[in-house]
């Protein structure tokens, strides 16, 4: 036999199997898949949908959380912004500019200090002017330190009411609604979930 007759053999076999699978399929299979996929599409969005709330959700208390723990590193920039609060009294400019630029490289490892960054970088962008407007620049300069000094206080005071309230709700939901956060999975999670995506599923309604 000849290497095309083989292959023609072979065709017509795999036609005959196509169509004793294309008999075991139901009568009612088109109508059930289009049911399933109006399913599907629902339950898919549902838990998209649940989990950007939740996510979210876990995602602000962390945030949070870590904008407090970080009070000690604002709090360590107070001399330099006294510093800088004294240099613009005394229109030291070329000082003030040399502060800002090492409060710049300081906050930038903060978290939630974006606010006084931009208040910084007004009063840079105003002592940098070559028309220099002093009331503006005091004015500016005011704004930011008012700025710093909130920042500080509320983290300060959050620290010591607020974190150890939050570390207890944060143990409460870190395992369920703040699971899919977490840094890693604990081993007895990573086996449950192992197990749970190990059980067969009936998927011949997807195609």
């Amino acid at each position: 036999m000849s290497e095309k007759n083989k292959i023609e053999l072979k065709i017509e076999d795999y036609k005959l199997e196509i169509e004793e699978i294309t008999k075991q399929i139901p009568e009612n299979w088109l109508s059930k898949n289009k049911e399933f996929e109006i399913i599907l599409k629902a339950k898919n969005t549902r838990t998209k949908r649940y989990r950007k709330n939740v996510d979210q959700a876990y995602d602000n208390l962390d945030q949070i959380a870590m904008f407090i723990k970080e009070h000690e590193k604002l709090n360590e920039l107070s001399s330099e912004i006294n510093n800088l609060k004294k240099n613009i009294v005394k229109e030291d400019y070329e000082h003030s500019i040399s502060i800002i630029d090492s409060l710049f490289e300081k906050i930038g490892e903060i978290s939630g200090t974006e606010e006084f960054a931009n208040r910084l970088d007004d009063l840079y962008s105003l002592i940098d002017s070559e028309e220099k407007d002093i009331n503006k620049i005091s004015e500016a300069n005011s704004e930011a330190i008012i700025l710093f000094d909130k920042e500080v206080k509320w983290r300060k005071d959050a620290a010591k009411n607020l974190m150890p309230e939050l570390e207890k709700y944060n143990l409460v939901i870190k395992d369920n609604i703040g699971l899919r956060l977490q840094s890693r999975l604990t081993k007895d999670q990573a086996k449950f979930v192992a197990k749970c995506n190990s059980i067969h599923r009936d998927i011949s309604l997807n195609f």
